[in-house]
Order: C-alpha cells, then sequence, then structure tokens
C-alpha cells in the first residue's frame, strides 16, 4: 500500500517530482495509487485540491 506524504505542499518541486517518479517506477504501486499520487502532487505543486 502506497503512503502519501500529507506535506508534499511543503517539499521542494524537484523532490515532490522525483517522489512521484519514484512511485511511478515502483512496480508495486497499483494504477489506483499512482492516480492517487499524481492528485497529492497535483495539488502541492498547484494549490488545487484532489478531486476524487
Amino acid at each position: 500500500m502506497l503512503t502519501i506524504p500529507t506535506d508534499l505542499d511543503r517539499w521542494h518541486p524537484n523532490a515532490v517530482t522525483a517522489w512521484l517518479r519514484d512511485v511511478e517506477d515502483d512496480e508495486n504501486v497499483t494504477d489506483a495509487e499512482f492516480d492517487q499520487a499524481q492528485a497529492a502532487v497535483d495539488a502541492a505543486l498547484l494549490g488545487t485540491t484532489a478531486q476524487a
């Protein structure tokens, strides 16, 4: 199960995108988990709220 950090909005943008790349490369992460991670990154970088 993927754990999404709750403080991504405080990370440097390069660290956020590196984390998402690592998540994408992880064979154990499901498509649904990756979608959630991508939404969290979008929210952190763009200041938006993730939509389910």
